[in-house]
């Protein structure tokens, strides 16, 4: 005999199984365009007029990654420079450049991972 207990646990079994096969590769791909993104504002020579950090080393734009996990993906930087970038200093301006990127492909990424979703479901049967 099969108790309610059991699949209940199957269900759920079940259920994270299709997030991990169907939600978490449209994640990954949305998450890697919106690293992009935010990599491709850190690209000002130092010296010009600028809203976004300087690429001076290329230390900050390389520090920009994503973390996929089960609820969701991550955007950041592993750089203390971000934080000093991202809200100022006493010397330096705030130069945001995580939040701005994100609001503004946040339809685009929307839209891709959608599209990106149902390509995998269609996939899967």
């Amino acid at each position: 005999m099969i108790s309610v207990e059991g699949l209940t646990a199957f269900a759920r079994a079940l259920d994270a199984l299709a997030s991990e096969r169907l939600v978490a590769p449209a994640l990954e791909v949305a998450a890697e365009r919106l690293v992009q993104g935010v990599r491709s504002v850190l690209s000002h020579p130092p010296g010009s007029e600028h809203a976004t950090p300087w690429l001076e080393t290329g230390a900050l734009r390389d520090s920009i990654s994503a973390r996929i996990g089960p609820d969701g993906a991550v955007v950041g930087s592993t750089s203390m420079v971000a934080v000093d970038q991202e809200q100022g200093t006493k010397t330096v301006p705030p130069r945001p450049f995580l939040a701005p990127v994100a609001m503004r492909e946040a339809a685009d990424l929307v839209t891709g991972f959608a599209e990106d979703l149902a390509r995998t479901i269609g996939e899967a049967r």
